[in-house]
């Protein structure tokens, strides 16, 4: 398992961009989150700015009056294809070469979806307690406090829509995960030790079993 790739999916406010860069940090390997915009707008020559614009339509509520596309995991191309959905096959595209290329982090972006059934995909959840997200949030993130459960609940509701619609799944269901993990339970540091020991017993369970 050379080139195993951790997938992080998360609610908002649980620390799982936190986790998945100190967990690259650790393993010495490169985390994608926010960059996979820049590296797919360079794949398929849409700008940036149109790159994040369709990943907010497809967060939106509009979505929700849609049956999910389920797009299953197509080579990229722009042929035939509506712009809108350019983007993201742009982006599981870039996410695939990225995950051939060597051990990398990868944050959201349905990686875990994308990647499918490859064995050396390790596919992560972290989840919290509302309350605790709310304090994240105000205390780490400094985002205001007003409204910010109403907000919290946004946010996850877009990363709901934004899976579901693109993959037919449900996001957060815990069945299509390998380890799932409550940050209030473990912290940021114990979220980062758990990951790091599976990976380390499924390299070595690879290992033994060339």
């Amino acid at each position: 398992m050379s080139n195993y790739v951790i997938s992080i999916s998360r609610e908002f406010g649980s620390g799982g961009r936190l986790i998945g860069k100190r967990l690259a940090a650790r393993l010495g390997i490169p985390c994608y989150d926010r960059t996979l915009i820049q590296k797919t707008s360079e794949k398929s020559g849409l700008s940036p700015e149109f790159i994040a614009r369709a990943e907010e339509r497809a967060r939106s509520r509009f979505h929700l009056t849609f049956t999910p596309i389920g797009i299953g995991i197509p080579t990229y191309t722009q042929q035939g294809v509506p712009v809108s959905l350019q983007a993201f096959f742009a982006q599981a595209e870039v996410i695939r070469e990225l995950a051939d290329q060597g051990p990398c982090v990868i944050v959201g972006r349905c990686s875990d979806y994308v990647l499918g059934e490859r064995p050396e995909c390790l596919k992560v959840f972290v989840h919290a307690p509302l309350e605790d997200r709310v304090v994240r949030c105000v205390e780490e993130y400094h985002i205001p406090t007003s409204n910010m459960c109403e907000r919290i609940r946004d946010m996850d509701r877009g990363r709901s829509n934004y899976y579901n619609y693109y993959t037919g799944h449900t996001w957060g269901e815990m069945r299509r995960y390998d380890l799932t993990i409550n940050s209030s339970v473990t912290g940021i540091e114990g979220a980062v030790d758990l990951i790091a020991a599976l990976v380390r017993l499924r390299t070595a369970q690879a290992e033994m079993a060339e």
